[in-house]
């Protein structure tokens, strides 16, 4: 096993009798985030929380303010941009909700959307619909190479009272990844809100932040591998300036322990008292993946994708495959039953759709396993075809 894939498997002590190829849902935090997130949580329980008292190892409670300073300051840096353009939320769908709640929408305004995206967006969109009786129209998400397909659609369906473009960059359905950076360039009458769900994409390829994109959302707990209940809202120059969190709270803490005003950054999207342990497993899932560049890791997802695909063709299978990285899609009828075979015959876990299966491949698989692993779910799918 090489170095790489080794050192995510110290870090993930799954059981070794199981294949999990399901992180694109749920990625298992790794071991040193959830000894973070237990050691804080045992360690604020002993001591107390505190208060604002000035004596040190009695003021947990801002201790726990200053995690989550420390952890958008960490995402910032990983993300290469300013603290002050990060919120920590919840997950993802917290993200876009805030981000979506924090424009002021009219009867009569229009969005679009791509037919590939999570209900975690498709959803809050409908909602916006039955409030303020806004118009969401969907443009078909492109094959992969496909961006001029997507250039030709928002061409066509963007209009004057159009106010976002709101979709993923990685398809959580198909895998495919998109180069928005060209297509937004390539749509310059468009001066609306952007918004992008990075849920696939933060971790697995470069975060689009470029001056075009308004807002930027992902979950902690899918590629970073860190703490359930973690997401990051990135909040653009322009949103900054035009926009306000909707639901306000207290003003967060500097690491320093000075105050934040309200209206300095994103951290005015934050609300509520949070469980702050989390925010320290947010500072530890980017601190391990730092042991490697952004381009190795990405690298890393290339060649599992390139090696998963080679195992699919020894197979001989001619079930239709999509994705340019850790997220593919097999296009099969039956997918439940093969998802059920793949668990009962090689304790291997996939997500089945209603016509598909995705399968998620992990850091901690070297490119050989991708490779067995692609011929193994090949030759299943082969043998369903066999039968019928």
């Amino acid at each position: 096993m090489n170095d790489f894939a080794a050192s995510w498997l110290a870090q993930c002590p799954l059981n070794p009798d199981i294949t999990y190829l399901n992180s694109g849902t749920l990625g298992p935090p790794l071991k040193v985030v959830a000894e973070t997130v237990d050691g804080m949580r045992k360690r604020w329980i002993e001591n107390g929380p505190g208060a604002a008292v000035g004596i040190p190892g009695a003021d947990g409670y801002l201790e726990m303010m200053r995690w989550t300073d420390r952890a958008r300051r960490s995402v910032a840096a990983w993300m290469k941009t300013s603290p002050q353009s990060v919120a920590i939320t919840g997950n993802a769908t917290d993200a876009i909700n805030m981000a979506l709640t924090s424009i002021v929408w009219h009867s009569g305004d229009h969005i679009v959307t791509t037919s590939d995206e999570h209900a975690a967006l498709t959803f809050p969109l409908r909602l916006l619909e039955k409030r303020y009786n806004v118009t969401v129209d969907v443009v078909d998400f492109p094959l992969e190479g496909s961006e001029d397909q997507l250039i030709d659609s928002l061409r066509t369906t963007v209009k004057e009272t159009t106010r976002m473009v709101a979709m993923s960059s990685v398809s959580h359905q198909s895998g495919v990844a998109l180069d928005l950076s060209y297509v937004l360039e390539n749509i310059p009458f468009y001066s609306g809100w952007v918004l992008i769900d990075g849920s696939h994409a933060a971790g697995t390829h470069t975060a689009l932040l470029t001056p075009r994109v308004d807002f930027y959302v992902f979950p902690c707990h899918k590629w970073l591998f860190g703490p359930i209940g973690t997401g990051v809202l990135w909040v653009g120059p322009r949103a900054l300036e035009e926009t306000d969190g909707i639901l306000w709270g207290a003003p967060m803490i500097r690491e320093n322990g000075e105050r934040y005003l309200d209206r300095e950054g994103a951290w005015r999207y934050e609300f509520g008292t949070r469980d702050w342990a989390v925010a320290a497993g947010i500072v530890a899932a980017i601190e391990f993946r730092q042991r490697w560049t952004e381009e190795e890791i990405i690298e890393h997802y290339r060649n599992l994708s390139l090696s998963y695909r080679a195992g699919h063709s020894k197979a001989g299978c001619a079930a239709t495959l999509t994705g340019t990285g850790p997220v593919l899609r097999i296009q099969t009828p039956g997918a439940a039953n093969i998802a059920r075979d793949l668990w009962t015959k090689h304790r291997v876990i996939v997500k089945p759709e209603e016509r598909a299966m995705r399968i998620s491949l992990p850091p901690w698989l070297t490119p050989r396993q991708a490779e067995d692993i692609g011929y193994c779910i090949g030759r299943e799918l082969m043998a369903v075809g066999d039968k019928g």
